[in-house]
């Protein structure tokens, strides 16, 4: 129990680890953004570099922890989403702030409302899961969701 609360705590950390030795590569997710024509298609790219990773990690792992590998490859791709999120974020912000302080405080607002609204999110899916796949779902839930806000925040920054 104590290894997946460390397991979970892990998975949410902020984006320490981004381009490490995990065999993630980060720039799939530029590649994946830039290829993809609407924010739906750009949501899509969630598990992009996803195969390469566990490919990579199942060949370095050699511990007795089958879901290591994916809790591995899920951090690595979850921090190099909240990487994009951030730049995202800030550029957006800073496009926001030259209409007015009004558009960058909703903005501001709206963000963390969505990141309370991410985490209740993905507590929910620990907690359906069950405790055997529980920290994956929720890794798995917040990659995913970063994801989505990420192609949101750069919908919002072409409408501009």
């Amino acid at each position: 129990m104590i290894a997946r609360l460390a397991l979970i705590a892990a998975l949410t950390a902020g984006p320490a680890l981004a381009g490490d030795a995990s065999g993630f590569d980060p720039a799939g997710i530029d590649q994946c953004l830039a290829a993809a024509p609407t924010q739906g298609a750009r949501a899509d790219c969630a598990g992009i570099g996803m195969d390469a990773c566990l490919a990579y990690a199942k060949r370095k792992y050699t511990g007795d922890d089958a879901d290591f590998p994916m809790a591995n490859c899920l951090d690595a791709s979850h921090q190099a989403w909240e990487a994009k999120l951030g730049s995202t974020y800030d550029a957006l912000l800073a496009t926001q702030g030259k209409k007015g302080i009004k558009p960058q405080e909703m903005l501001r607002q709206a963000e963390r409302s969505w990141i309370q609204f991410r985490e209740d999110l993905c507590h929910q899916m620990q907690d359906s899961a069950g405790e055997t796949s529980g920290a994956l779902a929720q890794a798995r839930c917040i990659r995913d969701e970063t994801a989505r806000q990420v192609a949101l925040l750069m919908s919002l920054g072409q409408l501009e």
